[in-house]
């Protein structure tokens, strides 16, 4: 078991630039130099980290230069976060080979995760097969990614079709991959996490902490209203061995004593 830190609660959030005309080029991007980031991860304790594809892509002609970040602050890279649409049949292409490009460019910094978010919402509302398309370009991508020896799971998000418990039942049903449950996501989504875990705990092999606040705030971990300790203590007795990572993106607070305290708040219990 290892536990990483997400490197979006240090900076805002953005898409990648080239990524506006180019489907190939998408993807998100924490908007800050990467190594601030890896030192507000080592600086709160985490001895690993997640970060987004369009920070790694960035040291794809120098790849020299971001293993020498994670030397410099003693950290070692154990995922990396995608997003893309997966339902417009034109563009999956296009999206399959990014995904491609991204984790292979994951491994080589020594990566074992592929976090695969999004599902677009139309316009005009969710179409009758957009749930089939989305299955299909999540088990195309896993393909990918365990092609390349790394471990693929998909993360329900609020704003993407898996946001409530019923779109998560509808996809789960229809798609291979493995399940990354963000706990405040799934209960923001109107579920209950502590039951989703347990549904769907053969499937999961990564799991993203945060807390939530009654009203909805994310939060450093033992700050909401969440049972974090229950959802571990249930994962550790039923022999879970996989990784874990804390996220707390979108937190009104300083993002350094929101990692600091969301460490301490996992000591005897992960760390």
């Amino acid at each position: 078991m290892r536990l990483a830190f997400m490197t979006n609660a240090f900076a805002p959030l953005v898409g990648t630039i080239a990524g506006v005309t180019t489907i190939t080029e998408n993807g998100y991007l924490t908007l800050d130099d990467e190594d601030s980031l890896l030192a507000g991860v080592a600086a709160a304790g985490y001895s690993h980290f997640e970060i987004f594809e369009g920070n790694i892509a960035r040291y794809a002609d120098n790849p020299e230069a971001f293993h020498s970040l994670m030397a410099k602050h003693g950290v070692s890279l154990q995922g990396v976060y995608i997003g893309g649409n997966f339902i417009y049949p034109d563009a999956l292409a296009d999206e399959l080979a990014k995904i491609d490009r991204i984790t292979a460019l994951a491994k080589s910094f020594g990566a074992s995760h592929i976090v695969l978010g999004g599902g677009s919402l139309r316009a005009a509302g969710i179409g009758a097969t957009d749930h089939d398309l989305l299955a299909d370009g999540l088990n195309q991508a896993t393909d990918i990614v365990e092609g390349h020896g790394l471990t693929a799971t998909y993360h329900p998000h609020l704003g993407s079709l898996a946001e409530t418990p019923d779109q998560i039942h509808t996809l789960f049903a229809k798609t291979k991959i493995n399940f990354c449950p963000d706990i405040a996501h799934l209960q923001a989504g109107g579920g209950d996490a502590l039951e989703l875990v347990k549904q769907y705990r053969d499937r999961i092999r990564y799991v993203h902490l945060k807390d939530l606040s009654a009203s909805g705030e994310f939060l450093p971990l033992g700050k909401g209203t969440l049972p974090i300790v229950e959802i571990v203590t249930f994962l550790k007795e039923t022999g879970f061995d996989g990784d874990y990572c804390v996220e707390v993106d979108g937190y009104a607070g300083d993002p350094a004593e929101a990692a600091t305290t969301s460490y301490d708040f996992l000591k005897g219990l992960l760390v």
